[in-house]
């Protein structure tokens, strides 16, 4: 059943580099799930950048723990994983649950309320993480030319979600300007 509310995310940003990680956690938000594929790096990149690697040190120093989370092959996502020393999920099949049941069990017993999800895609990331009570913040995807023929096809059905959004829920899709900025 489409039900429109599990499209919204919880906030929209252009990049992973404009979150408010101190204010995420002064709000009692300990976990950060993270999408690798166009949330952190294109798909023709397999480790992240410098630039990502200081987020990562200064995110993990405010206290967060970071598991990656992607709908990827494990060599792939241990191969970003391994550059970072953070824990991971490959193969999550997202927006079904099993990934995220996998996540809920490497953080016990911190639950739900604890966790924050940041992905690029309303179909995999945003539906995912709202179906299993998480947070999520949505990001512009990095490269849309270089994505994978399913992700093509998510990203119509995610125009579709979108123009839905705009109609329904106008406060939530001006949040979406931040992406022309």
């Amino acid at each position: 059943m489409f039900k429109l509310k599990n499209f919204l995310p919880k906030d929209v940003y252009k990049t992973v580099f404009d979150i408010d990680y101190n204010k995420l956690y002064e709000a009692g938000k300990r976990i950060i799930l993270m999408d690798i594929d166009n949330t952190l790096v294109s798909y023709a990149e397999s480790e992240p950048n410098e630039r990502l690697l200081a987020l990562f040190k200064r995110i993990q120093d405010i206290g967060f723990a970071i598991i990656f989370i992607s709908n990827n092959h494990k060599k792939r996502v241990e191969t970003f994983a391994r550059a970072t020393g953070a824990r991971y999920i490959e193969n999550a099949m997202k927006p079904f649950q099993r990934g995220y049941r996998r996540a809920l069990k490497l953080v016990r017993p911190l639950g739900r309320e604890a966790i924050i999800s940041i992905g690029d895609q309303l179909i995999t990331d945003v539906l995912g993480s709202n179906r299993a009570g998480i947070d999520v913040y949505l990001v512009k995807p990095l490269a849309v030319r270089t994505e994978k023929w399913y992700t093509r096809l998510n990203r119509k059905l995610e125009n579709y979600a979108l123009r839905k959004i705009k109609k329904r829920y106008p406060e939530v899709y001006r949040k979406f300007e931040v992406w022309d900025e």
